[in-house]
């Protein structure tokens, strides 16, 4: 009778396991890329996301690394975990922008604006 409760209770136990896993998904999985940006980067494209790619980052820094590009680009956030600032000038001076981590659909932004700064930060949240 111990072996039937046994096997009982390792036959639930990884019932449990699956239905969690199945529910809060693996805490190994990454996004492999979005509007051609490839995982763990930040794009930066001349035009909508769907443009070329013209510049990409992927160093966390506690700085704005400078970039410029004019009015009219986009940028999407590929990193599961990290947000990303942007330095944005609209011509009276710099605005700063948070985009979420990838898991969150606030991650791309398109602007008028010119971006000035880019900087990758290790929190998960704006």
């Amino acid at each position: 009778m111990r072996n039937g409760l046994r096997k009982s209770a390792a036959t639930a136990a990884v019932g449990v396991s699956a239905l969690a896993m199945s529910l809060l998904g693996t805490t190994g999985a990454h996004a492999d890329s979005q509007d051609g940006c490839p995982y763990p980067y930040v794009c930066i494209y001349n035009g909508p996301s769907s443009s070329t790619i013209v510049a990409q980052f992927r160093d966390i820094t506690s700085y704005y690394q400078s970039t410029y590009h004019g009015p009219g680009f986009s940028v999407v956030n590929t990193r599961n975990q990290d947000t990303v600032w942007l330095r944005i000038n609209y011509g009276a001076g710099d605005t700063y922008t948070c985009l979420s981590n990838a898991s969150h659909d606030q991650n791309s932004i398109g602007s008028l604006g010119t971006l000035t700064g880019i900087m990758i930060s290790s929190n998960t949240s704006c």
